[in-house]
């Protein structure tokens, strides 16, 4: 999983672009309650955003 398939699934679930990195955390959080996500898949997401969340200040999404 990479930042862009969890971008590509938030768009193909909401039918919209994420505003934020919040946005992003909660879709997962969501798959992974849901059982969509495994433990080690949630886990590879949080870190993959909180990285990129980090580079990006002011939590702008840029697809």
């Amino acid at each position: 999983m990479n930042l862009q398939s969890i971008k590509t699934a938030f768009f193909e679930a909401k039918h919209f672009e994420p505003k934020s990195m919040s946005e992003l955390l909660n879709f997962i959080k969501t798959m992974y309650i849901n059982g969509e996500l495994s433990i080690s898949e949630y886990r590879t997401a949080v870190m993959l955003l909180e990285t990129s969340e980090t580079s990006n200040p002011g939590h702008e999404v840029k697809i």
